[in-house]
C-alpha cells in the first residue's frame, strides 16, 4: 500500500524545521566530515573510501536533519522523551512502544520528492537500506548491530517504509541500552539512512585490520561466506577465514576453510532476503579464492593507512568478481587499549637486533606465566645467567645485576613466554677459549641461527683460564651441598606456611624469593660451567672416533639423575613399596607446571600420581625403570669399551677415560640443581597461597588465586589498594596472550599467529627436530596440551609443546617422546636417553602439526617424525 505522504500544514512545519541550507538528501560523494551531524557515521565512512577512490555500490543519505524534522513536524518528541523515561517499562517495552509512533508518522511531500529523486538517480532498481546513527561508528562506540539494515528493497513505497523502520530502530531495545552504557544523550539522538544500489554477492563479509581475538595489529582478518554477507554479521553461517601479514600481502599466513551448506540470498518468489541451502558444488569450495583475498587485503591495508587506525570493514563480492567495500568503521574494542607489543607486566621491551628464543627456559618455565611467576623468575633467570659467565671468567663482577636497560638483559618475556637471548650466548660462547657462539647457539637451540655476527675477542681469556678450572672443579659439589640445606628447608616450610599470618608468610615469601636467586644462580653454574664443556668434549671425541651414533649410550646409565628417581620412586608406590606420605615427602615439590607459581603441586594435588602409580602397578615387571637403568649401564660400559678400543694410542685413552668420567659425574648436575630451584619456588607457592588466603579473608582479593596476579613486590610490601583492579586487569592480558601462539626462535619481537592442531585429511608431511635419543618406534600419538596429563596410556607416543620433571614418570609408560621445543641436554632429552626411549625435540610444531589417533615414525638418532596415518 502506498505510504501516503504529510501535507499541508504538517507539510509546512516540516519545512520549517529545516535549515534552509541544510539538504535532507544527499549523494554519498557529498557526505564529507562536517557534515557528519547531518548524515551519520556510516555515510562518512563510506564518502572517505569513494575519495580514496575505491568501490563503493551508488547511493545517497536521507539526513538526520530530516528524520528530526519529521519528528518535530509529527509532534512525537516529547512522547518519546516520556517513554524513554519511564521506570516502569524495561528497554523491550520502551522499544515496541516508540517504534509504533515512528512508524505511524507519514513522510512530507518534500521529503518523498527529493527521495524518490535520488533513488531515480541510482537507478530505481534494489537498494539495501541502511542506518547511519549520528552516535554511530565513532572511535569509542561502534553500535554495531544495533540498528537495522533492510536489503533487496524494491520500489518507492518499499523505500519510504523501510527508511521509517530505520529511524524507528534507533530505540531498538538493545540500542536503548547500548545508549545508556556509553552515556549517549538521547536527546541528540538522530539518524541518517544510507540507501546503496544493491549488490547481487556471490560471497560478501567482514574484514577487520587487526586481529580480533587478540588486538594484534600486524595481521589482517577476513571472514567470508558464500551469499549476502548477511551470515558472518548474525554468525549464523560457517565461514571462511584468512590472516594476512601487514607486511607480507602476497599470500595469507594461514587460512581456514569450512565446507559450508548454507548462504543468505534473495527469496525473489517470497520477496525477502532468507538463509537457502547451498549447492553442495558450491560450498565445498572457497567463499573467496587466493587472489580475491590478497586483493581485499591489500584493500584492508589502504583504509588503515588512509583512516589511520583499525578498521572494521564491510565488503561484499558481486557476481562477475567485483569486490566493493560497504562499509568502513573505526575498531572500537581493540583501538581503545594498549597495542599488544606495549610493555606491560607480562611483555617485555624487546631488542630488534638480538634473536630470542623459549627453548630451555621455556622448559623451566613453560607456558603463559602469571604475573607473579614472572616477577619471580625475571630478576632470577638474569642474575643466574650472568652469575654463571661472571664465575667462568667471562663477565667481569660489574656485570652481574639486571640492567637498567631492557635492551641489554639475556632474559626477557614475550607475550607471557620466558624467553633468553641467543645473541647474549652467542657474545658469550665468543669469549670462552676453545668455544664459540656457534657451540652455544646450538646447544641451545640445536643448530645457529642466520644472521648471527662473530665477534671473537681475547680479552676474557686470562679470565676464564684463572676462573674455569676452580668453578668447574667444585660445581657439582656446591649443588649437592645446597641440596641437602634446601630439602629439609623445604620440607618444614611448606608444612609451616599455612598456620602464619600476613606478616609471616610475607617474610617467608622473600626468603623463598631469595633462596629461589640462590639456587637458579648456582644451577646457572652447573650448566654454564660444569656440564657444557663435558658435553662438547664427549662429542668431539665420539666424532672422531667414528662412533657419533652412540652419544646417546655414552651419555645415560650413569644414574644420579634426578628425575629418574621420581620414576623409581613412582614403580615402588605402585608396587606397594612406598607410602604415598614417603613419595610426597621426597617428591611433593614436582607436578603439572611446577615451574609456574601459580601451578598446583603433588602435594597440593596428588591425583595425577595415584593414576600414575596405578598405571605402574599393571605394567609388566621388565618394565621396571632399575631393570632399565641396568640395561643401559651395560650398554654405556660397551660403548665407553668400544670407544677406548679406537683410541690410537695410550695419552688418547687416557684422555678418553677422563672424559668419559666427567661425563658420568657432570651430566647429573642440571637435575639437581633443578630441584634445588623447584623446592625454594614451592615454598614461594605455599606462602603466595598462604597471602592470597588472608587477603581474602581481608576483602582484598575475591579469591586466593587471584594473589598470582600481583608481583613479588606487591604481595610481600604494602598491599595494593586497587589490587582488585590490577588482577582484573592482568588476568585478562593473560587470556589474551593465551589465545595465539608465539614462535620458538625469532629476532625481536615475536609475531604472535593463530593455529588449531591438525584437521583429518591435512597434509600427512614429516616433522624434523633434533634427535636427542636414539631408537625407532611407530606409534599411536597423543598430543597432551593438559598438562595434568589424564589422558596419558601405555604405548603412546606422547606430543608436547614442553616438559617438566613431573613429565618423567608418564614417559616410562610411553613408546617414544616428542617436544616442540628443547635441545640435547633439556630435561626430556635427558631423561628419555636414561629411560631408553626415542625422543626428538625442537620440532617447533608438533603440538599443532600432530592430532591424537595419528600413527607416526619416531626416529630419535636422525630427528625425525614420519606421518604414516592421519586418525579419522
Amino acid at each position: 500500500m502506498r505510504d501516503h505522504a504529510m501535507d499541508g500544514d504538517d507539510a509546512q512545519q516540516f519545512r520549517d524545521g529545516l535549515e534552509s541550507s541544510r539538504p535532507v538528501v544527499l549523494p554519498l560523494a557529498q557526505c564529507s566530515p562536517e557534515r557528519t551531524d547531518q548524515v551519520g557515521g556510516k555515510a562518512k565512512g563510506l564518502y572517505a573510501l569513494i575519495q580514496l577512490g575505491l568501490p563503493v555500490p551508488a547511493g545517497f543519505v536521507v539526513t538526520a536533519d530530516a528524520y528530526r524534522s519529521v519528528i518535530a513536524a509529527a509532534g512525537i518528541g516529547p512522547r518519546i522523551a516520556e517513554v524513554l523515561a519511564r521506570q516502569d517499562l524495561n528497554d523491550e517495552n520502551k522499544s515496541t512502544a516508540i517504534r509504533e509512533l515512528i512508524s505511524a508518522v507519514r513522510l512530507p511531500v518534500d521529503l518523498v520528492a527529493a527521495i524518490d529523486a535520488a533513488y531515480a538517480e541510482i537507478g530505481n532498481g534494489p537498494v539495501a537500506v541502511r542506518s547511519s546513527g549520528i552516535a554511530e561508528d565513532t572511535a569509542a562506540a561502534s553500535f554495531a548491530g544495533q540498528h537495522d539494515t533492510y536489503l533487496w528493497v524494491q520500489g518507492r513505497d518499499a523505500l519510504h517504509q523501510q527508511i521509517k523502520r530505520c529511524w524507528a530502530s534507533l530505540y531498538n531495545a538493545g540500542a536503548i541500552g547500548y545508549r545508556g552504557r556509553f552515556e549517549v544523550d538521547a536527546d541528540h539522538t538522530a539518524m541518517g539512512v544510507v540507501v546503496q544500489r544493491m549488490v547481487e554477492a556471490a560471497a560478501g563479509g567482514v574484514m577487520m585490520t587487526l586481529e580480533p581475538v587478540s588486538g594484534y595489529r600486524g595481521l589482517i582478518y577476513i571472514e567470508s561466506a558464500h551469499g549476502l554477507g548477511e551470515g558472518v554479521v548474525v554468525g549464523d553461517v560457517l565461514s571462511d577465514q584468512f590472516w594476512f601479514a601487514k607486511g607480507d600481502l602476497a599470500a595469507p599466513r594461514k587460512t581456514r576453510i569450512s565446507e559450508q551448506t548454507a548462504q543468505y540470498a534473495f527469496d525473489r518468489a517470497t520477496g525477502q532476503v532468507t538463509l537457502q541451502p547451498l549447492d553442495p558444488a558450491i560450498g565445498a569450495q572457497p567463499s573467496l579464492d587466493a587472489s580475491q583475498a590478497r586483493s581485499l587485503a591489500e584493500l584492508g591495508a589502504t583504509i588503515e593507512t588512509a583512516f589511520g587506525h583499525p578498521m572494521d570493514v564491510e565488503w561484499a563480492l558481486d557476481r562477475d568478481g567485483t569486490l566493493l567495500l560497504l562499509q568502513a568503521r573505526p575498531e572500537t574494542v581493540w583501538s581503545n587499549r594498549p597495542d599488544l607489543g606495549t610493555p606491560s607486566t607480562l611483555h617485555g621491551d624487546l631488542d630488534p637486533a638480538q634473536f630470542y628464543s623459549t627453548a630451555n627456559l621455556g622448559e623451566a618455565a613453560p607456558g603463559v606465566l602469571s604475573p607473579l611467576t614472572w616477577s619471580v623468575w625475571g630478576p632470577a633467570a638474569e642474575i643466574a645467567a650472568r652469575y654463571g659467565f661472571v664465575q667462568m671468567g667471562v663477565l667481569e663482577r660489574s656485570s652481574a645485576g639486571v640492567p637498567d636497560d631492557p635492551h641489554e638483559r639475556i632474559i626477557q618475556i614475550a607475550y607471557g613466554r620466558a624467553v633468553a637471548s641467543v645473541s647474549a650466548f652467542y657474545a658469550m660462547g665468543e669469549r670462552i677459549p676453545g668455544a664459540s657462539g656457534e657451540m652455544l647457539a646450538e646447544q641451545l637451540l640445536g643448530s645457529v641461527p642466520e644472521g648471527m655476527r662473530k665477534a671473537a675477542t681475547r680479552r676474557r681469556y686470562p679470565h676464564v683460564a684463572w676462573n674455569m678450572p676452580r668453578n668447574f672443579a667444585r660445581a657439582k659439589a656446591v649443588l649437592v651441598k645446597q641440596n641437602k640445606e634446601i630439602a629439609p628447608w623445604w620440607a618444614a616450610e611448606v608444612l609451616r606456611a599455612p598456620k602464619l599470618d600476613l606478616v609471616g608468610a610475607q617474610e617467608q615469601f622473600r626468603e623463598a624469593n631469595r633462596r629461589f636467586r640462590q639456587a637458579t644462580a648456582l644451577q646457572a653454574q652447573g650448566n654454564i660451567v660444569g656440564v657444557p664443556p663435558v658435553f662438547d668434549a664427549l662429542r668431539k671425541l665420539v666424532a672422531r672416533a667414528g662412533m657419533a651414533d652412540s652419544f646417546g649410550a655414552l651419555t645415560a646409565g650413569g644414574g644420579e639423575h634426578a628425575e629418574t628417581e621420581v620414576v623409581i620412586d613412582l614403580w615402588d608406590l605402585g608396587r606397594g613399596r612406598l607410602t604415598e606420605e614417603e613419595f610426597l615427602r621426597r617428591h611433593g615439590f614436582h607436578g603439572t607446571l611446577e615451574g609456574d607459581i601459580a601451578g598446583r603441586v603433588w602435594r597440593e594435588d596428588p591425583a595425577p600420581i595415584r593414576r600414575l602409580a596405578e598405571i605402574y602397578r599393571n605394567q609388566p615387571d621388565d618394565k621396571d625403570p632399575r631393570r632399565t637403568a641396568a640395561r643401559r649401564t651395560v650398554e654405556r660400559k660397551a660403548a665407553e669399551a668400544e670407544l677406548l678400543s679406537r683410541m690410537p694410542n695410550p695419552l688418547s685413552r687416557t684422555a678418553a677415560r677422563l672424559i668419559l668420567w666427567l661425563a658420568r659425574r657432570n651430566m647429573p648436575m642440571r637435575g639437581i640443581g633443578k630441584a634445588n630451584f623447584l623446592r625454594s619456588l614451592d615454598v614461594a607457592r605455599a606462602a603466595a597461597r598462604r597471602i592470597g588466603e588472608i587477603l581474602v579473608a581481608t576483602q582484598a582479593l575475591d579469591t586466593v588465586d587471584d594473589v598470582m596476579y600481583l608481583t613479588a613486590a606487591e604481595i610481600s610490601g604494602v598491599i595494593p589498594d586497587h589490587a582488585r583492579t590490577l588482577v582484573a586487569e592482568r588476568r585478562a592480558e593473560q587470556v589474551r596472550y593465551r589465545s595465539f601462539d608465539i614462535p620458538t626462535a625469532f629476532w625481536g619481537c615475536p609475531e604472535p599467529f593463530w593455529t588449531t592442531s591438525a584437521e583429518p585429511g591435512e597434509s600427512t608431511a614429516d616433522l624434523s627436530g633434533i634427535g636427542a635419543s636414539a631408537g625407532v618406534v611407530e606409534g599411536v600419538v597423543r598430543v597432551i596440551t593438559d598438562p595434568s596429563l589424564a589422558e596419558a596410556q601405555p604405548g603412546d607416543v606422547l606430543v608436547a609443546a614442553t616438559t617438566d620433571p613431573s613429565w618423567a614418570s608418564a614417559m616410562l609408560i610411553s613408546s617414544a617422546l616428542v617436544v616442540d621445543i628443547g635441545g640435547t641436554l633439556s630435561h626430556a632429552a635427558v631423561v628419555a636417553r636414561e629411560l631408553g626411549i626415542p625422543c626428538v625435540v625442537n620440532t617447533g610444531t608438533g603440538t599443532r602439526s600432530l592430532r591424537t589417533g595419528d600413527r607416526v615414525r619416531v626416529d630419535g638418532a636422525s630427528g625425525t617424525v614420519e606421518v604414516l596415518e592421519r586418525a579419522t
